[in-house]
Formats: structure tokens, C-alpha cells, sequence
């Protein structure tokens, strides 16, 4: 349009051949408008647009040249089309336009500059004035340094997209299992936090495939993971709207449904159990599975994603206890025995990495002098939640569990890291004494293992002493003397803990060829107080026998739990040599052991 109006304004201005390219380029736009109208994409259209203004500014350009030929024609077409030579390619490097429109903007320099040649060549040419040239190259050269931006924006562009894909797949691997497509924990646990940033009610369901292992053990773990895919579609299939499906662990699933509804939530997960009871095609195999499925709800049962997770895993493994296959809904009274060793034993498995483990000592002094020789390290497990969980409530959870080699092994080098302190600060004649689980006599490499954290410390073999209980295994014999005559061939000390307690225990003495034999506590006890007067006198001559025995095999035998002066008497009368209790020191932490022994040495000075 205002091509045309120049066409008016200025006479002369227009050829016939203008007033054509200007009614042809006006008749584009109004139907390319019109297509806009009827719903054209928006693609198209623009590409369109840019192929008819670039074939119409070059052939204005070109009439002005070579047909006009005049300076001030040329001039004013410069002026005036030299907005939309530098446009048209950045309007193409920004949207997505058709290959002809991409080729056609990116050639308009190089066409420009072709015009230009051209143009020399012809007479009006050799005659023009400077100031046409300097026009012509001008723009030339402007529309190809738009053109250069235009590209550079491509490339952005195309390096943005990537970035964005990449990014996309990472994201991907970051918060989706790759086995089942499902949500994995890392975005289980985001959700849960934006959940309960939300305040808004919801539920999660805790889910355990019941004979899952079998199915891993007999048809291997590529027809498992199968099954899992399988499992994963039906759980998508009975998620309702604005449900988080996450697989936590190998066959383990977690839901979490909106709302805390206590009919509608179970009604969920009954329908869960009841899906996973349907068999499960296979590889041509009909496999069959169940599922146990806890529930705890938001705010009812816990106001953090953490407790949240953990109540509903609780009142899973309830259902797995009471027979399997069914849902259980958390309530308070869930914390019975069974489901606190049950989490014991999870967080035990992390107590160690997180740091919740610690060594305390207590000492084993001669009597009567009460003079420290040696200080037993007794393993500590500060929870979080729990508070101190004493050794005889996790030790054997870890026991079970598997857990006792390496609940050992730490235990070990921290308490020779604790005696090197003790011994480089001038109490080397005081030796430390841990205990040792009957599983760790059994491995193969105990008494390497010993060694080396020995070696590791800096510490002669009779610094250390271990403990073992009486009632060790015997079952495993051939492995427990190998552990023992290595231990023996070191040079470390071995002691009989709660020596009396069991049915053998002359036996013992026979088989563990010990230096040290600690009378058990209940003993101890049963000297003084409120004890039949025919119990006590049982409990002084068992001592008496004791320490006889003792005597002659040549063993140190050490008194436990003494707790009153009373006691002490009475061990002393019986002719006890060592003894060990509250009423010499608590189990302090590492910190207090030197200034323990100073304060002991210091008195035996005054």
C-alpha cells in the first residue's frame, strides 16, 4: 500500500510495470489474509508472505535499475525497501518457515549484490552517481550481515532445542525407572514434598509383591523383570486421576492417590490386590502373585513425606506377618515387637554410613588395687528416633540379618584407632578387649582380618584381647579352631565372656584355648541383697570353684556387673584377681578414657 501511494504522490515515479508488481504483491497479501481467516496454519502463510515480498522487493529493485535507470528512482527505491531486505531474514531465522522462504532469504544478498554486478555493466551504469553505489553496496552488504545474525540465531536456536532435548532426557533417566516406565523413589520423594507443601489430604499405598524371589530364583531375573513390566501396566491401569505410580525398590511399588477418604483409599488397594491375584502371561507361562499393601494417609497419619512413606512401610510388613496377600490401614498400634525389629533392621543396615554407631569403654581393674589393665569397647547406636538402642536389642538383629561381619570389622578398627590414642598418650600397658560374634569366627579370613587392623593401628597383638561368648557355635568346629589358632598364633589375647551361664562350660574351657574367663553378672548379683540365704552360699562356692579352676589352668579371671562395695568384698574374700562394673566407672566415650586412666594413676601416685 504505500508503494502505491507513492505511485500517486510522485509523478513519474510509477512504470506500468510497477503498478503490476504492486497490484500483484497487494492481491497476496489479501488472499494470504483470507487464508489466515479460514484457518490456514500459520506455517504456510508466512512462507508465502516471505517468497512474495522477497520476489517483489528484487523486482523492484530490478526495475529501478535496469528499467527507470534513474539516480533519484533508484535512490528512493533504496530508501524505501531497505526495511524489509534487512527483515525478511530475520523473520524466517525466527519462525519455522518452508524450505523455498529458508533458501530464498539466505540467497537475497547474494542477489542483491548479482543486481549490483549486473548493473555495472550496463551504461546508466558506468554513469551513476557515487551515491547510488554506495546505496547499492550498503545493502548488500547490511542484508548480508542480517543474514549472518539470521543464521546465528538458527544455530542457537537448533543448540537451545538440543540443550532442551538433552535436558529432557535427563531428566527422564533422573526421575523414571527404566525397567517399568514408572516414576522412580527420586521422584516419589519430590512429589511427596510438593504434596505435603500443599496441605492438601492424600494417601500412600506401600506395595510388596508376595513370592516375587521365587519367581527370580527358578525362572531367572529376565522373566522377573517381565513380570514387573506386567505389574507396573496394572498398576498404571487402576491409578485414579492425579495418582504418583513410583517402583522404590526391585519389587517394591508405591501409589499415592489424592484424598484421605478411609473407604475410598482401601477400596483402592483392595482393588490393587485383587488385580495382581489375575495370573501373569509370561513368555507362554502362567505365573501367579499377590500383594501386601500398607496405608498411611496425609495429615492423619503423619505430617511429613518421610513418616508418611515409613507408617505406610509399616503397615505393609504388617500384612506380610499376618499371613500376606491383603491391606492394613496404619494405626498407632502397629508398634509391637515384631514391626520394631522389623525397622530396626532396615535402619540398621544405614546406621553405620550415617555415622549413628559409637564406641564406649569400660574398665577391667585388678583388685584390690582397682587399677585399670585393660578397657572392654562396647558398640553404641544413637537413632535418631529411637534414642539409644542398646547392643543387646540390634546385636542380634544384625546377626540375623547378615549384618554382624561388618557391624565386627567396624567395631574392631575403632577400637584399636581408640587404643593407639590411649597407648601414645603413656598408657601402653592397658589393653583394649572387644567382643567378637560367634558368625565372625566362622568367615575364613578372620584372623587375617585382625592382622591387618592391628598393622593398620600400630599396635602389638597383646594389646588387644577378643571376647567370645560361651554359647559359641560349635557347629561350624573345623572353621572356629582355624580362627582360633590363628588368632593364637598372632598373639592376641582370647576371653571367655559370661563363662557359667551356659551347660558346658568346663567343656569350653577344654575347647578355646583362652587366657581370660569373665564370670557372668548374674553371679555377681546373687552375692549380695535379697537372695536366699542357700542361693548365696551356691553362688560363693561356684565362684570359689572358679577361681581354683582358674588358678591352676592359669587363666585371669575377671568378675562382671560389679556394681557395690559389698560385692567387691566379697569377690576379694573369694580370691577373684579382676573385676569390672559401675562401681569402678560407667562405659565412657573415647574422650573420657585418658583423662579415666590419669585421674587412676594419679591417685596411685598420691
Amino acid at each position: 500500500m504505500i508503494s502505491l501511494a507513492q505511485g500517486l504522490r510522485l509523478p513519474g515515479y510509477f512504470q506500468p510495470i510497477d503498478w503490476v508488481l504492486g497490484a500483484l504483491i497487494l492481491a497476496v497479501m489479501l488472499a494470504l489474509a483470507s487464508a489466515t481467516g479460514l484457518g490456514v496454519g500459520r506455517r504456510p502463510v508466512i512462507s508465502v508472505m516471505l517468497v512474495a515480498n522477497i520476489t517483489f522487493l528484487l523486482a523492484r529493485l530490478g526495475v529501478a535499475l535496469f528499467v527507470v535507470g534513474t539516480t533519484e528512482r533508484i535512490l528512493i527505491d533504496l530508501a524505501t525497501l531497505i526495511g524489509w531486505v534487512l527483515t525478511m531474514p530475520m523473520i524466517e531465522a525466527s519462525m519455522r518457515t518452508s524450505a523455498l522462504a529458508h533458501r530464498m532469504s539466505t540467497a537475497l544478498p547474494f542477489a542483491l549484490i548479482a543486481l549490483t554486478g549486473a548493473y555495472a555493466l550496463t551504461p546508466a551504469g558506468a554513469l551513476a552517481r557515487p551515491e547510488v553505489w554506495f546505496g547499492l553496496s550498503q545493502l548488500a552488504l547490511s542484508s548480508l550481515g542480517v543474514v549472518l545474525g539470521a543464521r546465528m540465531v538458527n544455530t542457537l536456536r537448533a543448540a537451545l532445542h538440543l540443550s532442551r532435548s538433552d535436558n529432557a532426557v535427563l531428566t527422564r533417566r533422573a526421575f523414571v525407572d527404566p525397567l517399568t516406565g514408572l516414576h522412580n523413589r527420586a521422584f516419589l520423594d519430590e512429589d511427596l514434598l510438593e504434596r505435603v507443601a500443599g496441605g492438601r489430604p492424600f494417601s500412600v499405598l506401600f506395595l510388596d509383591l508376595d513370592g516375587f524371589k521365587a519367581i527370580n530364583d527358578t525362572l531367572g531375573h529376565a522373566t522377573g523383570d517381565e513380570t514387573l513390566g506386567l505389574v507396573a501396566q496394572r498398576l498404571q491401569a487402576l491409578s485414579p486421576p492425579g495418582c504418583c505410580v513410583a517402583r522404590v525398590s526391585g519389587d517394591e511399588f508405591v501409589l499415592v492417590i489424592p484424598g484421605d477418604d478411609m473407604r475410598e483409599v482401601a477400596g483402592v488397594a483392595q482393588r490393587v490386590v485383587e488385580a495382581m491375584v489375575a495370573t501373569f502371561d509370561v513368555g507362554g507361562q502362567e505365573l501367579r502373585l499377590s500383594v501386601s499393601v500398607g496405608v498411611a494417609r496425609f495429615p492423619h497419619d503423619a505430617s511429613d513425606a518421610r513418616d508418611l512413606l515409613l507408617r505406610a512401610d509399616r503397615a505393609m510388613y504388617a500384612v506380610k506377618r499376618s499371613g500376606k496377600n491383603g491391606v492394613r490401614l496404619y494405626s498407632g498400634h502397629l508398634m509391637d515387637q515384631d514391626e520394631r525389629r522389623q525397622m530396626l533392621e532396615r535402619e540398621l543396615r544405614h546406621a553405620q554410613e550415617r555415622g549413628q554407631l559409637y564406641l564406649e569403654f569400660q574398665p577391667i581393674c585388678t583388685v584390690p588395687t582397682g587399677h585399670p589393665v585393660c578397657l572392654e569397647a562396647l558398640v553404641r547406636w544413637q537413632h535418631p528416633e529411637f534414642g539409644v538402642v542398646g547392643p543387646d536389642i540390634f546385636i542380634p538383629i544384625a546377626e540375623d540379618c547378615g549384618l554382624i561381619p561388618s557391624l565386627g570389622e567396624w567395631v574392631l578398627s575403632h577400637a584399636l584407632t581408640a587404643a593407639a590414642r590411649w597407648h601414645a598418650a603413656g598408657f601402653t600397658a592397658v589393653r583394649v578387649a572387644v567382643n567378637i560374634s560367634p558368625l565372625q569366627m566362622m568367615q575364613p579370613q578372620f584372623a587375617q582380618t585382625v592382622a591387618q587392623e592391628l598393622a593398620r593401628a600400630g599396635l602389638p597383638p597383646p594389646a588387644l584381647e577378643l571376647e567370645v561368648t560361651e554359647g559359641i557355635d560349635m557347629r561350624g568346629r573345623i572353621q572356629v579352631e582355624h580362627s582360633v589358632l590363628g588368632i593364637r598364633a598372632l598373639g592376641v589375647r582370647l576371653s571367655l565372656d559370661d563363662f557359667g551361664s551356659g551347660f558346658a562350660s568346663l567343656s569350653r574351657l577344654n575347647e578355646l584355648p583362652v587366657d581370660v574367663v569373665k564370670i557372668d553378672r548374674m553371679f555377681v548379683s546373687d552375692l549380695t541383697g535379697v537372695v536366699a540365704r542357700s542361693r548365696r552360699r551356691y553362688v560363693r562356692t561356684l565362684i570359689s570353684a572358679m577361681v581354683t579352676v582358674a588358678a591352676t589352668l592359669g587363666l585371669e579371671l575377671v568378675a562382671e556387673g560389679v556394681e557395690t562395695s559389698e560385692q567387691y568384698d566379697e569377690l576379694a574374700a573369694l580370691g577373684c584377681t579382676h573385676a569390672q562394673g559401675y562401681l569402678f566407672s560407667p562405659p565412657v566415650p573415647e574422650a573420657g578414657v585418658v583423662p579415666l586412666l590419669g585421674h587412676v594413676a594419679q591417685n596411685e601416685v598420691l
